[in-house]
């Protein structure tokens, strides 16, 4: 069928349209990626409208990470075969690309809930909190001081939460176990996590229960030091300890200047408090 002139839109009209950039047209042309459907004597490059449907494909196989090499070999050969074939494997390329927003917004999410926590917090004071249940990705176990923790454990965690798509800065903190506790010692690391719901490891969890809850500002390898105050506040109230503590930086590096302003929440396991 012969093209009407009135089918034929100037490149400026067919980028508007599109969204392409005229220089990106160009290009694109040049390269023999996306050619128009027309060239007048003058130079004038003239498209159609079924060329939205090429120029879309071609934008959404870009955005997804495809080299334009890559994109130009499948539109030389296309076929419904190959066609079905890309279209399957960029589908997984997306079902990844969006996990990795959710988990964004996630840590997004988490850092500002942190960050408004943060401002109402009193460090002078101990609470005792009922906490629901919360997914957990952890660590491999280790049972090491926190100024002494080794380089394997950092990239052991960090693999982990890339394997989950977990962008880099995500949050996350230190639990000391329960056996740690009870010998009143809270320098022990056994594990890092976060708070995250698992899809390529076993889902863990930081257990439904009451919690004693208590704050105070200190760099990453000094928040032992509000222990002892925890474990004197634990015998004056008669309290049991159930399981293990879980340590995270509500403010630290991404929002302090100085490491002595970071703000640490330490949560105990507790049995439930009696009644008085």
């Amino acid at each position: 069928m012969a093209m009407l002139k009135n089918d034929l839109m100037s490149i400026s009209a067919f980028s508007k349209l599109s969204r392409v950039p005229r220089k990106t047209l160009i290009f694109y042309d040049q390269i023999d990626l996306f050619k128009p459907a027309f060239v007048a004597d003058n130079g004038y490059r003239y498209y159609i409208r079924s060329q939205l449907d090429t120029i879309g494909v071609i934008y959404i196989f870009k955005e997804l990470g495809m080299s334009l090499e890559d994109i130009r070999a499948y539109l030389e050969h296309r076929s419904p075969l190959s066609t079905l074939e890309l279209l399957r494997k960029q589908e997984e390329v997306v079902q990844q690309q969006i996990a990795k927003l959710n988990l964004a917004k996630e840590m997004m999410l988490q850092r500002a809930e942190n960050i408004e926590h943060s401002l109402n917090v009193d460090t002078s004071r101990m609470v005792v909190v009922l906490q629901e249940r919360k997914p957990i990705l952890r660590s491999c176990r280790v049972h090491e001081s926190r100024r002494e923790l080794n380089e394997e454990l950092w990239d052991d965690f960090q693999e982990r939460l890339h394997k989950e798509n977990a962008p880099a800065g995500y949050p996350g903190g230190a639990i000391i176990c329960k056996e740690d506790l009870l010998r009143r010692d809270g320098d022990i690391i056994s594990y890092m996590f976060s708070f995250i719901t698992t899809q390529h490891h076993e889902q863990e969890y930081m257990p439904e229960g009451y919690y004693l809850v208590s704050y105070t500002r200190a760099d990453y390898e000094d928040t032992e030091k509000i222990y002892p105050q925890i474990f004197d506040y634990i015998d004056k109230n008669h309290y049991v300890i159930k399981g293990d503590a879980y340590e995270e930086f509500l403010l630290d590096e991404i929002v302090m200047k100085r490491p002595e302003d970071y703000l640490v929440r330490v949560m105990v396991y507790i049995e439930e408090p009696a009644k008085s």
